[in-house]
């Protein structure tokens, strides 16, 4: 769930929108004219994920806007008031035909906080089925709170319902692969039984998860809900911003969000490491077999999102480097070779494309009025 207090937090929608709201200068940030989109869905609550299925329909995810149900009441910071936790059925998975038909397919569990909310997180399908990930869940101090149904885990969607495949915040909890304290050392630290499954693909008949809380990989049998992990995503040294000094640094955790299948068979995961701090985001190749990282593309600012176009190419989405309508769509073609081949989205989060070339994009993703855009043939734009 979003924390009040949280250093380096999942990129809940909270955690999007601080980053959003601040300002920099990236080591990849030219400024490219946005070119003319067509919305083909709209009345999103920060929409996180899209998919574009075999048949061409569009599939988007939102995070909703929490709930009425109150799950847990939280000390405030000094002489503020207490935060209220809440849950309610306001995400939403929506569908959008290839006549253009939008459609609510089904609603999915919102967590809510004054500071933002986590729902709906990406798509994928396998086998004829969809799959969505959904919910952070974070083990808070004080007694133990029960992880809400379908929350922090794995779902098969199953026509207007859902059925729960893998609980994550029980592997987390189980595990803690990345062995943040369980504890928060400070008041201020992030507890670290906490999972935010965030990213989602396939390959070889199961399903690949980047927990965007847990820092680690995971794959998850779809026929038996088992889960093991892939690969732990270390902290990274970052430029400290809550100091003066240039050279002071900190550890960031990695923060692992967007994920895809690359031309070559291995698996791509976008890395969110400072946050904030321009030119520290970058793509990481994966081997799915024996965890084996390596740096693929460096110096990028806020990723949210990588995904392979039908040119075999890596699309990553930079969600604000400048503020607010600085998102943009970076094409990588090889190791550390990068273009900006879109700009001037709005809080864009998630990138998805049909086979021609189209490129479907949610913007809006931490704000009101949530769309997914089409821009048609974006794999033929030329780079900057």
């Amino acid at each position: 769930m979003p924390s009040p207090a949280t250093a380096r937090p999942a990129p809940s929608a909270v955690f999007l929108l601080g980053l959003a709201l601040l300002t920099g200068c990236g080591r990849l940030i030219q400024t490219v004219p946005p070119a003319h989109g067509e919305t083909v869905a709209s009345g999103l609550s920060a929409p996180q994920g899209v998919e574009v299925d075999g048949s061409g329909n569009i599939w988007v995810i939102d995070s909703g806007t929490g709930g009425d149900q109150v799950v847990a009441t939280l000390p405030g910071a000094p002489g503020q008031p207490d935060v209220q936790i809440t849950l309610g059925n306001t995400a939403k998975l929506v569908r959008v035909d290839t006549g253009g038909q939008q459609q609510t397919v089904t609603t999915l569990p919102s967590v809510g906080t004054p500071f933002g909310n986590s729902g709906g997180a990406r798509i994928t399908t396998l086998g004829g089925n969809v799959y969505v990930t959904a919910g952070q869940w974070t083990a808070l101090p004080g007694p133990p709170l029960t992880r809400p149904d379908k929350v922090a885990a794995v779902l098969r969607v199953n026509g207007n319902a859902t059925t729960e495949v893998a609980n994550l915040f029980a592997f987390e909890a189980a595990n803690n692969p990345d062995k943040v304290p369980a504890v928060p050392p400070t008041p201020n630290g992030q507890p670290g039984i906490d999972s935010h499954p965030y990213g989602i693909t396939s390959l070889n008949g199961q399903l690949y998860v980047a927990d965007a809380a847990g820092n680690d990989l995971l794959r998850v049998d779809p026929a038996t809900g088992a889960v093991s992990l892939v690969t732990v995503f270390a902290p990274l040294t970052v430029p400290n911003t809550e100091t003066a000094d240039p050279n002071d640094t900190i550890q960031a955790q990695a923060v692992p969000t967007g994920l895809t299948v690359g031309a070559d068979g291995a698996l791509y995961v976008a890395l969110l490491p400072g946050g904030e701090v321009p030119g520290t985001a970058k793509v990481v190749r994966v081997d799915p077999a024996t965890g084996q990282q390596t740096d693929w593309a460096t110096g990028l600012s806020q990723l949210t999102d990588v995904r392979k176009g039908p040119d075999g190419n890596l699309y990553a989405v930079q969600l604000a480097p400048t503020g607010p309508g600085s998102g943009s769509v970076v094409r990588i073609s090889a190791k550390n070779s990068k273009e900006v081949v879109l700009g001037g989205l709005n809080f864009p989060t998630s990138i998805a494309f049909n086979s021609r070339g189209d490129a479907f994009i949610a913007v809006n993703g931490v704000s009101p009025g949530g769309r997914v855009v089409r821009y048609d043939f974006l794999t033929r734009y030329k780079g900057q």
